[in-house]
Order: structure tokens, then C-alpha cells, then sequence
């Protein structure tokens, strides 16, 4: 049994004891450090970001804080291990983040919520529409930022929306409308989107064919500005819930059976990885070409692999909680995110 699952199955109390001399312990650790054990209010995260060693952000649910806005913002100015909640009232749960940088940064969520904040701190409710009148109203999963003025989100039913201003306006390029019989049409469920530039993009999800009760993944790129999207072949069927780019060459995908694809050539050609697991697998985040982590689970069982060789081989450790997301600055700066509010570092 791995280190990191030994001390994650300890029984409570001893896990409150070890990170209570959590200089001690670190050796016994390996590689990840409990930065937090659980969110003490209760709150479900999402997603994290970090912008520097002690900057983050991380969203998600607080139902038990206010049942009518049950959106949660968090940030940190000390590398995690405190969080406090922003002040924002939000109607929806929040799924999604990115910042560009300390203080550029937006959240997304379900009934087409999206919020920005150009100081880390204060945040506000941005509006998208989907023609003069109404507004998006479809689950928002993904956001990205190339600048401070042009964005990026994707979510249900085939929706892209875009911004050219940080947000003060955004508009739908396609979707955005939830459908009068949720199931019964073909559609694209967008999970995550990735720029490199203002022209060079990928979008990742999935494909579901009611009809035939089949579905097949989806992974498409641009290479202007969104105003039109090729598809990729995956070779897949699996749903997938993020990508990452390195370059305009290098990336990966991630998704639904443990599922992960890599392209070296921009997505012409996808080949899948052996993850070693049948987790879903819900983010993946890269510093180079060779070290990368990628992580997942559900109903009480979490999975962190991590992999020195770009993904020819991934190493696995397991959690009792479902990891959720992965932030990374360099390979002695990355941060994990459980659901319940475990917080991991690398040392």
C-alpha cells in the first residue's frame, strides 16, 4: 500500500494528529503534504487555481451556509492552508475557474452563471445573453482566458460563449438555451476549453446520441477564434472532463473509465494512455513533457496519478475522497482538491 493511501485511510483522529506535527511527518508523506484536512463549513469544491506560491481560489457549493445562493467562492493568501469565503451572492453552484493572473479571474457554473473579480477579492455577477432578451441558462463547466479581454466558457447543450471585454459583455456563439425535453436531441455536453492564442483552441466533452442511446467523445479545435470548429477524431466513447495543451503540438484529455488521450501533433491524431485505472478522471494539468498529474474518483474514492515520462507510464494513489481538480506552477508548486475540502501540496 502507497504512502499517500496509508495516511488517507488512518482513522481520524490519527490523521488530526499527524497534521498537528506535520513537520514530522513529512517524510512518511512522500511526495503530497495535507495542507487541509476538510473544509470545516461544510462546502464542496470544485475546482482550484493558483496563481503563486500562497495565492489560490477554489469553487464549488455551500448549501449549508445559504440554500438560495448556494455559490462559493474561496480564495487564500497562504498557500491553502486558510481559506476565506468571498462575499458574493451567487444562485447556483460554481464549477468552473481559471484567473490569468493575481487578480484576473472568472467562476462558472450551472443556470449559465459566470462571476469575475480584477482584484482576487471582490467578485461580480457577469450576464451572458443569448439573444437581446434571454439570457444563458444552461450549465457552464469550463472557462479560459487568453487576456484580460478575451474569454471563453463552454457547457450543456452545444453551448460556447464569448467575451471581448473581461465580461462586462458576453454573448453566445452557439447553444445556450436549455432544451424543452432535456434528453430527447443530439447535442454536445462541453466539459472543458483551452486557448493557446486568440485563434488556437480546443473544446472537450461529449457527443450523446439519444436515438440510439450511444454517446462518443468530443474533442474539437479552432484555429479562428472559435468562429469555426473542426472536429477531432478520439477513437473513444468515453466523456471527457478536461484538457490540457503545452504547446500548439503537445496535450492531453481526460475523462469518464479512467480514460486519457495524447496528441503530438495539435489533435490530428489522438492515442489513449494506460491510466492503470477505471476512475473517472476530472482534470490534468502538465509543467513540461514529461511531468504531469492527473485526478479523479467518485463516491467516496479518489485517484491521484502522476507520471515522469508524459504519460507513458502513470503511477497511482488512492484516496478515501473524490479529488476533484489540480492547480500547478512548476514541479515543486502544485495544489490538489478533494470534494470535502482536502487540500494537497507537493513538498
Amino acid at each position: 500500500m502507497n504512502r499517500l493511501k496509508s495516511f488517507l485511510h488512518l482513522p481520524r483522529i490519527i490523521k488530526l494528529t499527524i497534521i498537528c506535527t506535520l513537520a514530522i511527518a513529512l517524510p512518511v508523506m512522500a511526495e503530497w503534504v495535507v495542507i487541509q484536512e476538510k473544509d470545516l463549513d461544510g462546502r464542496d469544491y470544485m475546482a482550484i487555481a493558483f496563481t503563486g506560491e500562497n495565492t489560490g481560489w477554489v469553487v464549488g457549493s455551500a448549501l449549508l451556509d445559504d440554500l438560495d445562493n448556494p455559490g462559493f467562492i474561496g480564495y487564500t493568501m497562504n498557500g491553502g492552508k486558510t481559506w476565506q469565503k468571498s462575499d458574493i451572492k451567487l444562485r447556483a453552484d460554481l464549477t468552473g475557474i481559471f484567473f490569468l493572473d493575481a487578480n484576473h479571474g472568472w467562476a462558472v457554473g450551472a443556470n449559465g452563471l459566470i462571476a469575475g473579480t480584477t482584484n482576487g477579492r471582490d467578485w461580480e455577477r457577469q450576464i451572458c445573453k443569448v439573444d437581446k432578451v434571454l439570457e444563458v441558462n444552461t450549465a457552464l463547466k469550463g472557462v479560459y482566458f487568453i487576456n484580460k479581454d478575451v474569454g471563453y466558457a463552454v457547457g450543456q447543450n452545444d453551448t460556447i460563449v464569448a467575451t471581448k471585454n473581461g465580461g462586462k459583455m458576453w454573448e453566445a456563439l452557439q447553444g445556450g438555451k436549455m432544451a424543452a425535453n432535456v434528453g430527447d436531441d443530439e447535442a454536445s455536453m462541453f466539459n472543458a476549453v483551452q486557448f493557446l492564442d486568440e485563434n488556437t483552441g480546443w473544446i472537450a466533452g461529449v457527443r450523446v446520441f439519444p436515438a440510439t442511446k450511444s454517446q462518443k467523445s468530443v474533442i474539437q479545435k479552432t484555429t479562428d477564434g472559435a468562429l469555426t470548429w473542426q472536429m477531432q477524431e478520439t477513437g473513444t466513447e468515453d466523456i471527457l472532463e478536461d484538457i490540457f495543451f503545452l504547446d500548439a503540438s503537445v496535450g492531453w484529455a481526460v475523462g469518464e473509465n479512467g480514460v486519457i488521450l495524447h496528441t503530438t501533433n495539435g489533435g490530428k491524431k489522438w492515442q489513449e494512455q494506460k491510466s492503470g485505472t477505471t476512475e473517472i478522471l476530472r482534470s490534468v494539468r502538465f509543467v513540461d513533457k514529461y511531468t504531469g498529474w492527473a485526478v479523479g474518483g467518485d463516491f467516496g474514492v479518489g485517484v491521484i496519478l502522476t507520471t515522469n515520462s508524459g504519460g507513458k507510464k502513470w503511477e497511482i494513489e488512492e484516496s478515501n475522497q473524490k479529488m476533484v481538480s489540480v492547480s500547478v506552477l512548476d514541479k515543486k508548486n502544485a495544489w490538489l482538491a478533494a470534494e470535502r475540502g482536502l487540500i494537497l501540496k507537493t513538498e
